[in-house]
């Protein structure tokens, strides 16, 4: 995925979505069941003045959750995250110089701090898991001073640019070196300090994913050149066929990416064919959760890059082809709203289904001074600002200042489970209906979140681009309206 890594480095700040080997790590898919009850995974993050901290996760409905601490802190602070899960997930550092994934257990506690550019993991008294959760910390660290000719760098991108100029035969030989040598590394790191080869096994099969991913990425490609080689790979056709059905591969975040990148280039492109086309080529191709993934991609709406347009049919017909109830809930749920609000697009909803209209929210308010935040569940510097948020709430609780959070969110349930999460509650708690229909969202110029509006007693937005919450500048914003 080293072609997304620019796009994530822009939306930490403002969100706008041999044979041998690679035989032996198909085996690793067999690993121990994992009792399914839901536990936490605690982490505590330390933060100095300068440092920021950027993680991503992968929820049961393929939600990617951000978690961000605020930019620009001034004191030493510590920030706690608690995660639901039933099994160990791998939690990816998506800071730019320092990317790489955490294997995190549920009922254990992580204390977190940064070692220059790289995040360090610790479970407190325990070196054993300590040694563990940093193994692809350290091959990192190792890829850095490689200064490989993959990686993604912005202090030196004509080295990748010449990467992306190679013909397939260089770049496949590049990707193969690059990836054994990757498995090297694990196989000394690993045969340290008893490691669970559990754990082994999962970091090996996240490699192989990885390798994998690389050769389907046709970044700086042709679509004849990319249709020559697909043509001419079926030895990779034959390979990753097998992978494609594999239910308990999905606890790695970049299966279902894999299965995507696959199913688009060897069975369906949507872009090319339509949803509806390629929707029934997936259906027919795939089967148990790959085809429950697949599907679902077609018609889940809203996140971080994604532009799904609603298709209540395919959204129907889902509910009679997949099996897993939590994707068919979720997808229930999210057209089932938009069925019901169709006539309330552009306006608020609360989370009882109430709307109203901006104007009347502005009406209802006159005499106080509003402050206004757009957010949206898969927004993590929204996230990062909501202790923030309610440190300032909680500063002018006996003021005349009204706080208003406002989604903009496709997807309601996705919108409902982070209002849960993050603690936010009516009154003031809103979803804009269909966003990119809305007036609201046209007439002021709402591109990227999070966006802060600043209203006067009389109703008058007076500041559009108002600071944000970590901000002390809000304070005195607020206090001069009052």
């Amino acid at each position: 995925m080293k072609y997304v890594i620019l796009f994530f480095t822009i939306s930490l700040f403002s969100c706008t979505q041999n044979t041998k080997n690679e035989n032996s790590e198909k085996q690793t898919a067999v690993l121990k069941e994992i009792p399914k009850i839901d536990s936490l995974i605690t982490l505590e993050i330390k933060t100095k003045p300068g440092e920021q901290f950027f993680f991503e996760y992968m929820d049961p409905l393929f939600n990617f959750n951000i978690i961000e601490t605020p930019e620009k802190l001034k004191v030493d602070s510590i920030f706690k995250k608690e995660i639901v899960s039933s099994r160990p997930i791998l939690i990816k550092d998506i800071h730019w110089m320092a990317h790489s994934y955490i294997y995190l257990k549920p009922g254990e506690t992580y204390r977190i701090t940064k070692d220059s550019v790289f995040s360090n993991f610790e479970v407190v008294g325990n070196p054993k898991r300590t040694y563990e959760l940093n193994a692809l910390k350290e091959l990192a660290r190792h890829i850095k001073k490689q200064k490989r000719i993959t990686e993604f760098d912005l202090k030196d991108i004509p080295r990748y640019r010449k990467f992306t100029k190679m013909d397939f035969k260089a770049r496949d030989s590049v990707l193969k070196n690059d990836y054994e040598d990757n498995l090297q590394f694990l196989a000394a790191y690993t045969s340290k300090n008893d490691f669970d080869p559990d754990q082994k096994k999962i970091l090996l099969r996240n490699l192989l994913y990885q390798y994998k991913i690389a050769h389907l990425n046709f970044n700086k490609k042709t679509s004849d050149q990319t249709r020559k080689y697909l043509n001419d790979s079926k030895s990779l056709f034959n390979e990753l066929l097998p992978m494609m059905n594999c239910d308990s591969c999905f606890d790695d975040p970049n299966f279902p990416y894999l299965t995507e990148a696959f199913a688009k280039n060897f069975i369906a492109d949507p872009a090319k064919v339509g949803a509806e086309k390629a929707y029934g080529s997936y259906a027919e191709n795939f089967k148990g959760r790959t085809r429950d993934y697949l599907l679902y991609n077609l018609i889940k709406l809203g996140g971080m890059f994604n532009s799904t347009k609603p298709n209540p049919k395919l959204a129907r017909q889902f509910q009679i082809d997949a099996r897993d109830p939590l994707l068919k809930s979720y997808i229930k749920e999210t057209y089932d709203f938009l069925e019901i609000k169709k006539s309330a697009t552009g306006k608020l909803a609360n989370a009882v289904g109430e709307d109203i209209s901006w104007s009347r929210m502005l009406e209802n308010n006159k005499g106080k001074v509003v402050y206004v935040d757009f957010w949206a569940s898969w927004c993590g510097p929204c996230r990062a600002e909501m202790p923030a948020s309610k440190a300032l709430k909680k500063r002018f609780k006996t003021k005349d200042v009204v706080f208003i959070n406002i989604s903009m969110d496709e997807n309601s349930a996705a919108w409902k489970k982070a209002c849960k999460s993050e603690g936010i509650d009516a009154p003031g708690n809103y979803i804009l209906v269909q966003p990119d229909k809305s007036d609201l969202k046209r007439q002021f110029r709402i591109t990227s979140i999070p966006r802060y509006f600043l209203i006067d007693k009389s109703g008058k937005v007076v500041n559009p681009n108002a600071p944000r919450p970590s901000d002390s500048k809000i304070t005195t914003e607020i206090e001069q309206l009052l």
